[in-house]
């Protein structure tokens, strides 16, 4: 998501060879009413909620029947699903569903499996900005605000609403019937106020806004009694107090404050939380266990996550006047749209379980949450907590326990390592060294003995590259649709192969030659 550009990482970052767990916080110091926040956290009075991003990467459903009690048992007690394109829409609708996406009963599965495993489900519909599944679509483009850009829907064109909001909100609603929160999303509008019906009205885009999320907020509360919305708080976190307060929107929605640094309190207004405490009654924030730090990113980093993490408990244990609804755990499939895949789901398991238990367990010491986050992955007795007291934040070890997902966990270890011996050698020979550049290349004119190396390293990388591809698309296929398996090894593995074999026939054709002109080269 566009949202994690955003994100100033800023601060001092821990060395890599200070272990993940020096950040244990020490609670017995702390005064009993300082605590009160995480301990309403512990105890469950406060929603720990599991975000499931599902666009354009379904997991099978047999991945998430089995993956569900495994985070109720590491204390999760609510999931918000974001489904965009995977969700079965109908009608008017019915082309803004990807060819590969959920069926009704799939997900009145899904729906089945987190009551069964005591989660509560709250949807998750975009109903401003990140609409680009529905505003790609030529039927739709006229609801953009910007023509060029498929992001924003006009809040202006009155048909946006009743055609497509208010049609999106019941066809979601109507496969979650007992659900007793809609997230409406509203983050990262990039442009308001930008189009000619919007400047026609003279309004500025704060106005804009909060005209069309009232509308939204007030439509959900009157079609679905006892329905509260939820939405991203990015909008509103600079605005003026007194704007906050004459907005409405107290009365209507709950903000879901989401920072994704290891500095949360860095990223927020100071006054925001007295803001926020004056005008709504409740207050949800946001983490990350996966999805935040890069946008083709293959593994979480388990110590900026669980310090993003551990920073959002100090923020609720000292945030004086704010009552927390709930703390979200996001793990975002893709930046936007558009964007290429980061993280893959199962990869993402060890950040996921250690991130909740964190959460879960804010009084626990650093022993305790290491046990229990080994037992949750099935590691073998060899796994002791020594054990996990090294420099890499990525934990690749673990693919030696026996988690969901850890067979993927592996595979990716290993590409890490044949993708840094890929780019090793390209960049090797195409800029350290001095006989493949591309002004070899272009003039035709190197020393074949001298480029012989990367011809033979290039062809067994190939080969290895060729398995590599083969072995994990049959570990994928078991988590994954062939459609998700594809676009992943296209991405990843693919253009790996490409390289090599641009560099075979560099090689091929600077050694074809045996005699070469006289400077000055032309």
């Amino acid at each position: 998501m566009l949202r994690r550009r955003r994100v100033v990482l800023c601060g001092v970052l821990l060395s890599l060879t200070v272990t993940f767990f020096v950040f244990q916080v020490q609670w017995t110091r702390k005064p009993a009413a300082e605590k009160a926040a995480v301990e309403r956290l512990q105890d469950g009075e406060t929603l720990r909620v599991v975000h499931l991003d599902l666009k354009g990467a379904p997991p099978k459903m047999r991945v998430l029947k089995t993956l569900i009690p495994l985070i109720a048992a590491a204390g999760a007690n609510a999931l918000l699903l974001e489904y965009e394109d995977m969700f079965p829409f109908v009608g008017m609708l019915q082309n803004a569903s990807a060819r590969n996406a959920y069926s009704r009963e799939e997900i009145h599965q899904l729906l089945v499996y987190a009551r069964k495993s005591g989660l509560e489900v709250i949807p998750l519909v975009q109903t401003f900005g990140h609409l680009e599944y529905i505003l790609k679509l030529p039927e739709f483009r006229h609801f953009r605000e910007l023509s060029g850009f498929p992001q924003e829907i006009c809040p202006s064109n009155p048909d946006v609403f009743r055609v497509l909001v208010q049609e999106l909100i019941e066809q979601v609603m109507s496969l979650h019937p007992t659900a007793k929160w809609l997230h409406i999303g509203c983050d990262e509008v990039f442009h308001l106020a930008a189009c000619t019906r919007c400047t026609s009205r003279y309004m500025e885009g704060r106005l804009l806004f909060t005209e069309h999320v009232v509308r939204v907020a007030r439509f959900v509360r009157d079609r679905f009694p006892g329905i509260t919305p939820l939405m991203w708080d990015d909008m509103l976190r600079h605005w003026l107090p007194v704007d906050l307060a004459d907005s409405g929107l107290g009365e209507l929605v709950e903000p879901m404050v989401w920072v994704y640094s290891e500095d949360v309190a860095r990223q927020l207004p100071h006054y925001m939380w007295y803001m926020y405490g004056r005008v709504f009654s409740h207050v949800w924030v946001a983490s990350a266990y996966k999805g935040a730090y890069g946008e083709t990113a293959l593994a979480p980093d388990l110590r900026r996550h669980s310090e993003n993490n551990l920073a959002w408990l100090r923020i609720m244990r000292s945030t004086k006047g704010v009552q927390f609804r709930g703390m979200v755990l996001t793990g975002w499939a893709r930046y936007d749209h558009f964007a290429v895949l980061c993280e893959l789901l199962p990869v993402s398991v060890p950040s996921l379980l250690l991130n909740l238990l964190l959460v879960s367990h804010p009084l626990s010491s650093k022993s305790q949450v290491i046990v229990q986050w080994t037992q949750a992955l099935s590691c073998p007795p060899a796994f002791t907590p020594n054990a996990l007291f090294d420099s890499d934040p990525f934990q690749w070890h673990l693919g030696a326990c026996t988690f969901l997902g850890s067979n993927l966990f592996s595979a990716v270890a290993n590409y890490v390592t044949l993708q840094a011996r890929v780019d090793s050698l390209y960049t090797d020979m195409t800029q350290r060294h001095g006989w493949l550049t591309m002004y070899n290349v272009r003039h035709n004119f190197s020393s074949p003995w001298r480029v012989l190396d990367a011809l033979t390293n290039g062809q067994r990388l190939v080969r290895e590259l060729d398995a590599f591809r083969n072995s994990t698309a049959l570990i994928m296929l078991q988590y994954f649709d062939r459609f998700t398996v594809d676009e992943w090894l296209e991405q990843k593995v693919d253009y790996l192969t490409e390289k090599m074999v641009s560099l075979q026939r560099y090689v091929q054709t600077l050694i074809a030659r045996d005699t070469w002109q006289r400077r000055p080269i032309s």
